[in-house]
This record gives structure tokens, sequence and C-alpha cells, in this order.
């Protein structure tokens, strides 16, 4: 199957970060089974993946990010002093409430994402931190208010249908019904779990046993209570430079009240989008995007235009570099180059 875009990675490599998408904790043997190789084999690509920093899987509170919930964050525009701009995205990236920071070209600077557990420890931030931040000039926030999409499921499409099914199928085999986990905000078992699937999302059930003080057993079920509660969600991320899809673009909106969701909708469809959101401040919708080629920008410019017309667009942002995403540190190539653990 053909893939999307010029990449760094082989094709055997971009069908396991596919796989590892849809299943980010499959066994071994299940992803060489889907893929037709061996486990060892699977198992030797992801190491090198991993250590290079192409690719990881961590975990994250659904809350922040999934649509039925009260997401507890906003997004950032940010103006910045001429020549600041990268030292200000720095900055901020070692804020454990910046969950993302991109530097942007267009109508701003820095395009960041903040999260936190309540509306009140959020305000906290944006009211003092954040503005704290040298180099920083001048703020607009967007409250998200519903997300329709996010990156956990953007996919590479590089796997056949009945491969994506296999691991599909794998994935929920894994969650057998259980009762419904203790509150992973609360409970010291789960939050330490969280921690640890926060930075390394394939971490061992060995190792969240020992690190937890419970069994193997134990490890297995509350991890996978917590998935299926909802309350924990894992992800499979990739170094867009090396997987072939170096451009990232941004879009800011205003739609009409009474086709907002609709229009959210529709956008979740398209296949470069990576982020659909909706917000109360300057935008009533954010959409983000992952594309091959920068003249790309303009087809989607076209596409959107001609199927959403009453669509009022805000702002269009260009990436230039991510310095953080979803509390992973990168590097100028998007590579994980380290990791800040969320402020919880």
């Amino acid at each position: 199957m053909e893939s999307v875009g010029t990449s760094a990675l082989s094709e055997l490599d971009l069908r396991l970060l596919h796989a590892l998408q849809i299943h980010p904790r499959a066994p071994w043997t299940v992803v060489g089974e889907a893929l037709g190789v061996s486990a060892p084999t699977v198992a030797r690509r992801w190491a090198r993946l991993h250590e290079a920093g192409h690719a990881w899987v961590t975990a994250y509170h659904p809350q922040l990010h999934e649509g039925t919930h009260d997401p507890v964050s906003a997004y950032v525009a940010a103006e910045c002093a001429p020549g600041t701009a990268a030292e200000a995205a720095h900055a901020l990236a070692r804020h454990p409430e910046v969950l993302s920071v991109e530097l942007t070209a267009g109508a701003c600077d820095l395009f960041i994402t903040v999260g936190a557990r309540d509306r009140a420890a959020l305000a906290d931030y944006l009211l003092g931190p954040l503005g704290q931040v040298p180099g920083l000039r001048r703020l607009t926030t967007s409250w998200v208010t519903r997300l329709w999409l996010e990156g956990s499921r953007w996919r590479l499409r590089t796997l056949d249908r009945t491969e994506a099914r296999t691991l599909r199928d794998a994935a929920d085999t894994a969650l057998p019904r259980s009762r419904p986990a203790p509150s992973g905000e609360r409970d010291p078992v789960d939050a330490r779990m969280i921690a640890l699937l926060a930075e390394d999302g394939r971490t061992s059930y060995a190792r969240l046993a020992d690190a937890c003080g419970v069994t193997e057993a134990t490890a297995r079920r509350r991890l996978a209570a917590l998935l299926r509660a909802g309350r924990l969600a894992l992800r499979c991320d990739v170094s867009w430079e090396a997987a072939g899809w170096p451009v990232t673009a941004t879009l800011w909106a205003r739609v009409p009240g009474d086709r907002l969701e609709e229009t959210a909708r529709a956008l979740t469809t398209l296949p470069q989008a990576r982020l659909v959101a909706s917000c109360v401040g300057e935008a009533d919708l954010v959409l983000g995007l992952w594309l091959p080629a920068p003249s790309e920008v303009h087809r989607v410019a076209a596409q959107l235009a001609r199927r959403f017309p009453g669509v009022e667009v805000v702002r269009w942002l260009t990436g230039l570099r991510s310095v953080k995403r979803i509390g992973r540190l990168l590097d100028s190539e998007g590579r994980a180059a380290g990791w800040i653990p969320r402020a919880d």
C-alpha cells in the first residue's frame, strides 16, 4: 500500500507505527502477525525508532482531550517581541501546564495548548505564569469546549483494511469488561501508574507492578479498567519529519452557531485533520492539519472554502517548529528529546 508524503522511515517502520497508533500496547506477537513478520523483528524496529526519538507512546487524561468530557484546556496564540519567540517557546515548554507549544508563521509567533486539572487551576496559570514569560507581548486565548478530533485518532494510513481490523480487534480484546476503576486522580496506585505510562506508554506490566507495589495481574486489571472507563488514553506519536508529514497548519475560524456541530463533524473526516476543537473566544473552531508539502496548504484552503462557504477564517498559522507535544520535548527535527511531567 503506497504511503503519502516522503518519509525517512522504511515502509515496514511506517506500518509498525500505524499498528501502534491503533493498538499502542499491542504485544509484539500480535503486531508481527498482523504485519506478516516475526515478533523479534518488530520489537527490534520499535526499539530503534524509540531510541532515535522517531516514535513514542504516551498516556494522558482523556478529560483534557475527549469530546464528552469538560476539556479544561485552552489554545493560546502568542505574539512575541522580535527575536524572542524561540527562547519563549523553550521557556514555556518547561511549564507542566503547557501540553504543547509550536513556533509558527502567520498571525502569531506561538501556538500553545494549555491544560490543567480544573478551571480554577487553568485560570491561575493563564493569569499568572503564562504571561510572565519574557518576550511574550500579546496573548489571545480560546477556551476549548469540545474536542471532536485529536492526535490519537490521526493515522499514517500505511496498513490495509484487513491489517488495521486485526489490530482493532486485538485492542478490543485487550480491554475485558471490568468493574469501574477507582478515581485515577486520587487513588495513589492509579496515579503512579498513569505517571509511568505518561512517560512511556509501553512500560511493561512487570515494571508497573513493581513501581506501584501490586502484582502483575492487578496492574493489568487496573490499567484495563482505567482505559475501559475512559479515564486514561494511550497514543503513539511520531516525528512528522521522519514520517513524511513535515508541514503543520492551524486554522482558527468563526462558524455560525447553528452550524457549529455540523461543521466540526464534517471537518473530522478530512484525511489531513489532526485536531478539530470547538472553542469560546476569538475562534469557534480550531482545525489542525498535518500535510506532506507546503503547497498542500493552498489546496486544503480551497477545499475548505468550497465545502464551508459560511466559515470565516480568523487565523492561518503554519508551523515552523514544534518544541513540545503532549508533554514530550522535541528537537529541531521533531524527535523526542525529553519529558516534562504534568502538574496534577
